[in-house]
């Protein structure tokens, strides 16, 4: 007789196991060129006329040339009941030409005349034909797409690391992780460009390269969501300590405590599930956490979910709790900045509607006025475009304290 603690346990893991499978047969055969073989070879088995046996065929060529098959079997899904009808005539067109240098007679006298081996023979050849073009074309476009994101590239190896932390959260989750951190420049930047270096009190050598210090200072995450930010710094830390960090690129920030805090209780728990042992998260609204020493605050996308007021109530609580040479990273877009400004507040308010958070009230600020913001809480900030190549009008401000000047005592002068 089965155990029933038993099967109760694998009924949980199943989803797992499938979310698994999933995402194995997403990832494979990843890399630019690679992509483009499998979306080519799809496009092109799509064409030759094999109904019903396109799936196996995808199915052995991927194997074979360890090419994507799921990628491969949706682009063979070009001869679909919308298409293929115009693919075959086009088909059967392209074979008579390079068979017999015409084309077949559109009357209904010669469909009557023609043999079917004649219109079976040209189809075949026909498709190799068409299918080479349009495969072709298909390559390149794909090329064109993803050449920018190879998955070779240490960036994007440490994307896939990171976001693979959120499958066990379900295909949504880690699909949404994985877009996110490849398609915002944000986490690049802010993970990448040096900029969190110095807060995490790395030591740089003179004349570059990077000393075997231990990681150091709290980092912390306010509005950090599922942890995307956590989670790319979890994979920045591991990278440093194996010794794959790229030589040519700024020190990496390894903070040895890293905190979120995520007002969204189901946001918080899958953060917490996929930092479990590298960072604390805690459910809770920022303006009542108690402040304690940090060197590093993010700020990505809150500020403007407040009004006024709790703008600054939460920026004078960061503010006294930022060591001397700490660093805030805060972004939010730019209220000045004409068309990619409505991109932005059309996208909030959409998120909003969709969630059910329809009373959203959004308070956002132009730079300048952002600026002026931070300097009234004793912050000195620095301004970086962050929405270049995107329809947004994001800048990131990099703020930092004014450095205190010491205290000179004069003597008085003698008689």
């Amino acid at each position: 007789m089965p155990d029933p603690q038993r099967t109760r346990v694998n009924e949980r893991e199943l989803p797992i196991r499938l979310r698994r499978l999933v995402l194995f047969f997403r990832t494979e055969g990843g890399g630019s060129v690679r992509e483009s073989a499998a979306i080519a070879t799809g496009v092109f088995i799509g064409c030759l006329p094999f109904y019903g046996f396109h799936l196996l065929i995808c199915g052995a060529v991927g194997t074979l040339f360890r090419l994507n098959r799921l990628k491969m079997y949706l682009a063979a899904n070009i001869s679909n009941p919308f298409v293929a009808p115009w693919l075959v005539f086009l088909e059967i067109q392209a074979g008579a030409w390079v068979r017999r240098g015409s084309f077949h007679s559109l009357t209904v006298e010669a469909v009557k005349t023609t043999r079917p081996a004649i219109f079976a023979t040209d189809l075949l050849i026909g498709s190799v034909a068409v299918g080479a073009v349009v495969a072709g074309l298909a390559a390149w476009l794909t090329y064109a797409l993803v050449r920018g994101s190879d998955d070779r590239a240490p960036f994007t190896e440490l994307v896939r690391l990171a976001s693979d932390r959120y499958i066990d959260a379900g295909l949504v989750a880690w699909e949404f992780a994985r877009g996110k951190l490849r398609a915002d420049p944000v986490y690049k930047a802010s993970v990448c460009g040096g900029l969190l270096t110095r807060a995490s009190n790395e030591r740089v050598p003179e004349g570059g390269g990077l000393l075997s210090a231990g990681p150091g200072g709290t980092l912390l995450d306010v509005g950090c969501g599922i942890g995307l930010t956590l989670a790319l710094l979890a994979e920045t830390r591991r990278a440093r300590r194996a010794g794959t960090w790229p030589a040519d690129w700024p020190s990496p920030p390894c903070f040895e405590r890293m905190v979120g805090i995520e007002v969204r209780g189901r946001a918080a728990a899958i953060a917490s599930a996929a930092l479990a042992g590298e960072a604390e998260v805690i459910n809770a609204d920022a303006c009542a956490v108690t402040p304690f020493p940090v060197d590093a605050v993010l700020l990505f996308d809150v500020l403007h979910m407040m009004g006024s007021e709790e703008q600054d109530t939460l920026l004078a609580s960061m503010a006294a709790a930022l060591t001397q040479d700490g660093r805030m990273l805060i972004r939010e877009a730019d209220a000045a900045a004409g068309w990619r400004f409505t991109t932005v507040r059309c996208g909030n308010r959409l998120k909003a509607l969709l969630s059910g958070s329809w009373r959203q009230q959004f308070h956002f600020r132009t730079a300048s006025e952002w600026q002026a913001c931070l300097v009234r809480h004793g912050l000195h900030a620095e301004v970086r475009d962050m929405g270049r190549g995107t329809l947004f009008a994001n800048v990131l401000f990099l703020v930092t304290k004014p450095r205190l000047q010491p205290t000179r005592t004069t003597k008085p002068l003698g008689r």
